[in-house]
C-alpha cells in the first residue's frame, strides 16, 4: 500500500512566521515602548485642536470623536510594530536599510487601512457624509481618502522610525562606551598587577646587602648564630621569590611573608621588634594581593634614627562584606604621609577601587594602620 504524504510546508511556514513575530515582540524593551508612547501622545496633542474644531462643526458624538483623537496613536503603534519586524529580520534576506524601507511602506499601508476602517466603524464616516449632504457637498472619495491618509501615515512612520533608530543608536553607543571602559579598566588592572609582580621580584637590595654583611661579620664571632641568621634569610627569600609567578596571594600567605621578613630583622637587632599575629579562621584563605602589607611593615622598621619599635601586632578579621587587617606598631608618629604610604594607597585604589581603604591613627605610644578590603573583591 502506498503511503499518502500530506504536505506540511505551508503549516510550518505559518508557524515560523508566528514564531518570528512573537520573538520580535518579546525582544522589544519597555524603554522603546515608552518612547513610542510619548511620540503617540505628542501626535495626539498636536492634532487635538483641529479635531476639536471638527467636532464643533459636526456636533459632539462621543465614540467618533474619541476614535478620531486616538487614530494617530493607532498609526504610531502599528508603524512601530513594523520597525520591530524589520529590526529582527536577517541580513541574509535583505540588508537593514532595505528592510526598514519595506516595513515603512508595507506597515504604512496596513496602518492606513486600519485607521480608515476604525474611522468607518466608529460612525464618523456617516456623520461626515450627512454633514456634507446638509451643506450640499459630495461625499468624500475613498481612494483619495486612503491616499491622503497613507501619505500622513508615512510621515508619522518616518518620525517613529527616526526616534526609535536614534534611541537604538544611542543604546549601541552607550554599550560600546561601557565595553571600552571595561576594557580600559581591565588593562589598567593588568598593568597594576604587572607592576606589583615586578615589585615582588625586587627584594630590597639594601636590605639583602646589609643582612649579608651582618652575617659575614657574625661568622667571625659566632658561626652558629650566623648560620641561624642565614637560615632566616633563606626562609624569607623562599617565601618572597615564588610570588613573582603568582597574580595574587592570601591573607595567611602575606602574614607568613611578613613573619619571615621580621625574623631576619630581629635576628640582627637583638630580637626587636617582637611580632604577634592573630588571624581569624574565616579569612585565612581569602584573596589578598601582595605588596600591600609587607611595605607597611618595612616602613615601620625603617626609621631615620635607626631605632626599631619594640613590638608589632598584626590581626585579620573577616565578615561577609569586608576583611579588616590591622597593623599596630609600638611607636608613635607613623601616620605622616610619605611616598611608601602613597604607593600603597595607589595600589589599593587600582586593585579594589572604592571597596578598599587605608586609615592611620596615632596614640601616645603607638601607630595603628587599618586596611579594609571588600570580601568579594578579595575573592575575585
Amino acid at each position: 500500500m502506498n503511503a499518502v504524504v500530506i504536505p506540511t510546508r505551508a503549516t510550518a511556514a505559518w508557524r515560523d512566521a508566528i514564531g518570528f513575530v512573537w520573538r520580535a515582540w518579546t525582544a522589544s524593551t519597555r524603554r522603546q515602548w515608552g518612547w513610542v508612547a510619548v511620540l503617540a501622545l505628542l501626535l495626539c496633542l498636536v492634532t487635538l485642536p483641529a479635531r476639536l474644531e471638527m467636532a464643533q462643526r459636526i456636533g459632539w458624538h462621543p465614540l467618533p470623536a474619541v476614535t478620531e483623537m486616538l487614530l494617530p496613536a493607532v498609526g504610531t503603534v502599528l508603524m512601530f510594530l513594523g520597525w520591530l519586524l524589520a529590526d529582527a529580520g536577517a541580513d541574509s534576506w535583505r540588508d537593514r536599510r532595505t528592510r526598514l524601507l519595506y516595513a515603512m511602506f508595507g506597515f504604512g499601508a496596513i496602518a492606513t487601512v486600519a485607521v480608515v476602517a476604525l474611522w468607518h466603524l466608529s460612525g464618523a464616516a456617516e456623520i461626515w457624509a450627512q454633514h456634507g449632504a446638509d451643506n450640499g457637498k459630495p461625499p468624500k472619495s475613498l481612494p483619495l481618502m486612503l491616499l491622503a491618509d497613507y501619505v500622513n501615515t508615512l510621515a508619522v512612520g518616518g518620525m517613529v522610525y527616526a526616534v526609535v533608530e536614534m534611541f537604538l543608536q544611542r543604546q549601541r553607543t552607550q554599550l560600546a562606551f561601557e565595553s571600552t571602559l571595561r576594557q580600559q579598566v581591565g588593562l589598567q588592572r593588568q598593568l597594576l598587577e604587572s607592576r606589583l609582580a615586578a615589585m615582588q621580584a625586587q627584594v630590597e637590595p639594601r636590605f639583602l646587602f646589609d643582612t649579608l654583611v651582618d652575617i659575614e661579620s657574625l661568622y667571625r664571632r659566632d658561626p652558629a648564630q650566623a648560620a641561624a641568621h642565614l637560615d632566616h634569610l633563606i626562609a624569607f627569600l623562599r617565601a618572597a621569590l615564588p610570588r613573582l609567578r603568582d597574580s595574587g596571594s592570601t591573607v595567611e600567605a602575606e602574614f607568613e611573608l611578613v613573619a619571615a621578613y621580621l625574623r631576619v630583622v630581629t635576628a640582627s637587632h637583638g630580637g626587636r621588634p617582637r611580632l604577634a599575629i592573630d588571624i581569624a579562621d574565616g579569612c585565612r584563605r581569602a584573596r589578598f594581593y601582595p605588596m600591600l602589607l609587607l611595605p607597611l611593615v618595612q616602613r615601620a622598621v625603617r626609621q631615620p634614627d635607626g631605632e626599631l619599635p619594640e613590638r608589632i601586632e598584626i590581626a585579620a578579621r573577616g565578615s561577609e562584606r569586608q576583611i579588616v587587617v590591622t597593623l599596630r606598631v609600638a611607636r608613635a608618629g607613623g601616620c605622616a604621609d610619605d611616598p611608601e604610604l602613597a604607593r600603597v594607597r595607589e595600589r589599593l585604589a587600582g586593585l579594589y577601587g572604592a571597596a578598599a581603604s587605608l586609615d592611620c591613627e596615632e596614640t601616645a605610644d603607638a601607630t595603628v594602620i587599618t586596611l579594609r578590603i571588600a570580601a568579594d573583591g578579595a575573592a575575585r
